[in-house]
């Protein structure tokens, strides 16, 4: 699965955050960014043409942004002005069955943002127009991945935070206990390549142990199944 990643930001290079992040998805060869804000910084301005044809090559589209005044920065709309036409997406249905995903960034806690809290409305009804945006365009509309107060975090919850995010972009959704071990699989298998001997047999074991406890799960599964068939 290819994923592209739209990124809206007036100051990317001095955001810690968006470093952070731009870090981390290095490390998968099949997902690309573009920084939109420098798509429109150049003399030339934006090849409709070619922004076209580049979205049709991914499986996966994810708008990242900072949430300023309650939407994305002015740079994504002008983006989906200029790049999504009508004839692109309601004639040609250019991005049918395709992936949307939302990667935001909060200044103040995610607890805030909900009925009786600060903020009032929650991160799902606040992105709503790109939730039907993405129903205009025939997409499957995924959970937000909301990053709030990254300033405040410890090193363990931002080695969680990467892990999350590699998982948003890259694994099987929706999220499923099945979907996540899959792509730890996936990825360590990757790294396997060029270690030395005892380190692929120390990664094997891992996935090996990974493997065991998925069969083990798929088989209490199967036994939960039987006796409710049973008892019906």
């Amino acid at each position: 699965m290819k994923t592209l990643i739209l990124i809206s930001h007036p100051k990317f290079e001095d955001s810690s955050t968006q470093q952070f992040l731009k870090t981390s998805f290095y490390s998968l060869d099949d997902v690309k960014y573009q920084v939109i804000d420098e798509l429109y910084s150049e003399t030339d301005g934006i090849n409709l043409e070619k922004e076209q044809t580049a979205l049709k090559n991914f499986d996966r589209i994810v708008f990242q942004f900072p949430m300023y005044w309650y939407s994305s920065p002015a740079s994504l709309k002008q983006f989906m002005d200029d790049v999504f036409t009508r004839n692109y997406i309601v004639a040609n249905r250019s991005l049918k069955t395709k992936e949307l995903g939302i990667a935001v960034t909060l200044g103040d806690a995610e607890s805030d943002f909900q009925a009786g809290g600060a903020e009032q409305f929650t991160i799902s009804e606040l992105l709503r127009p790109f939730q039907a945006f993405a129903h205009k365009a025939g997409m499957q509309y995924l959970k937000p991945f909301v990053v709030n107060q990254f300033a405040y975090m410890d090193p363990d919850q931002k080695e969680k935070l990467l892990v999350d995010y590699l998982q948003y972009l890259s694994a099987d959704m929706p999220l499923s206990l099945a979907s996540r071990e899959k792509w730890l699989v996936e990825r360590l298998q990757a790294t396997k390549e060029g270690k030395t001997d005892d380190q692929q047999q120390a990664i094997g074991l891992v996935i090996n142990s990974i493997e065991d406890q998925q069969n083990n799960v798929e088989s209490l599964k199967e036994d939960v199944k039987m006796i409710r068939d049973q008892e019906e």
